[in-house]
């Protein structure tokens, strides 16, 4: 007896699951907002924070950029101050036999200083951190594009679970309502004493069964619906996404790997980043050689320095020009073209490997969706004869002839052929998003 095989259908298409609401409380309903999967990415482009967190880091990138330029420019610094003290000792003016001035005796003094710096020349140091800085910010700016791409696909796969457990409740109520029908008739046939009433309890049991399992897929549905808010960046919880349950429509047959490996590197922004980072990484090189060159700079000065004395001094003045070489800085700039020509190693093997992981997610992606594109069909072969082997049950039983064994496996072989088409389908749409990921389709 199979009295538990429709419940265990259900549970293997998906793992297990806590409820998502406390029993016992109630909760206000959200209102529904019925997506289609081009509506839930265009949102997750407008809502998702990691996009701005993104757009933010770029910004930050450009900003370093201004920051290597500043020393090309000259600065001005202004500064002033005041001070109150006791005068020194010292012999009186008009009797240079007494003593003047000392401990009590105040004096107030400021001062006023302007002072301006520029570096006119240091033998291509700052023109190398420059060209460092720029490469770098814009390596960082392709982050953006690698962003969408990983946004679009989570939102994508998070859809297609939402629809595929959708279904999937489908399923489990389609069985709860057959096996509540076959309860039904169970009874009424006991009643007229043509069946055993262990029928009663074996019809009983497997409706319990069936509404278990749908109570467990329709929580599964929920907690898909909150991945997908969550892969959106939905932030009003008064608001509520729902999925159509209809599949995005199937492309063409993929390519071959070839064309789909050539495809990818010309599409991949992570490609395009990472030879940006190696340009970065070299010129960080090549400016940490120019570290110890000589140094040419202008400076001058202007001070006022009065006291409570004399009001009447006039400011001073001075300007220069100065070259300095720092011929030994204890080897930190040849730590640091160490570090610089290993970032240039780190992302050369960076590149590297994302080319064999690239293949690798192709050729899988393309195999999976061979595989499932045929398991489709063969599912939909075996719904429909599943189905045909249900009604012939159903009509056995109606007339006397079957039993609720037979009722049982022909209803399993339902379920687990309904589910197993929602399973297949789900790999098939599945297996298209990564692929459009590892090619780099926006």
């Amino acid at each position: 007896m199979k009295t538990i095989w429709i419940a265990a259908t259900l549970a293997a298409l998906a793992p297990s699951a806590r409820a998502i609401a406390q029993p016992g409380t109630t909760q206000p309903a959200a209102e529904k907002d019925v997506l289609t999967l081009e509506r839930a990415i265009e949102l997750a482009m407008q809502q998702q924070p990691s996009l701005r967190r993104t757009r933010a880091q770029i910004e930050a990138s450009n900003a370093q950029v201004d920051i290597a330029r500043v020393i090309r420019k000259p600065t001005v610094t202004l500064g002033t101050s005041a001070n109150v003290g006791s005068r020194p000792q010292r012999p009186c003016s008009d009797d240079p036999t007494q003593i003047c001035a000392g401990f009590f005796d105040p004096n107030a003094s400021f001062s006023l200083s302007v002072q301006a710096n520029w570096r006119i020349f240091d033998f291509g140091l700052t023109r190398a951190n420059i060209r460092a800085a720029e490469l770098s910010a814009l390596a960082n700016s392709t982050a953006l594009a690698t962003n969408v791409l990983d946004i679009r696909r989570d939102v994508e796969t998070a859809y297609l679970e939402a629809v595929a457990r959708g279904r999937l409740v489908k399923v489990a109520e389609e069985t709860v309502k057959a096996e509540e029908i076959r309860l039904d008739q169970a009874r009424r046939f006991v009643d007229a004493q043509a069946k055993d009433p262990i029928e009663v309890a074996q019809a009983q049991a497997r409706a319990a069964n069936a509404r278990s399992s749908l109570a467990q897929a329709r929580s599964l549905e929920a907690i898909a619906l909150a991945n997908l808010r969550a892969a959106i960046g939905w932030l009003d919880a008064t608001r509520s996404p729902v999925v159509e349950s209809t599949w995005p429509a199937p492309p063409p047959v993929p390519p071959d790997l070839v064309t789909l490996v050539a495809t990818s590197r010309k599409q991949r922004p992570e490609l395009v980043q990472l030879d940006r980072q190696i340009d970065a990484a070299e010129a960080s090189a090549t400016a940490a050689g120019y570290r110890n060159r000589p140094v040419l700079a202008a400076s001058a000065q202007s001070n006022w320095n009065p006291d409570s004395l004399n009001y009447t001094q006039e400011p001073t003045w001075s300007a220069g020009i100065s070259l300095s070489w720092q011929v030994f800085d204890g080897g930190r700039a040849s730590a640091e073209q160490r570090f610089a020509r290993a970032n240039v190693t780190a992302a050369r093997a960076d590149r590297d490997s994302l080319l064999v992981t690239l293949t690798s997610q192709l050729e899988s992606a393309r195999a999976q969706i061979v595989a499932n594109a045929a398991a489709v069909t063969a599912s939909e072969e075996a719904v429909v004869a599943a189905r045909a082997q249900v009604q012939l049950a159903d009509a056995r039983y109606a007339q006397g002839l079957g039993s609720q064994i037979e009722l049982a496996d022909a209803q399993f072989a339902v379920t687990t052929a309904a589910g197993n088409l929602v399973q297949t389908q789900w790999q098939l749409a599945d297996a298209w998003a990564q692929l459009r990921r590892a090619l780099g389709n926006s």
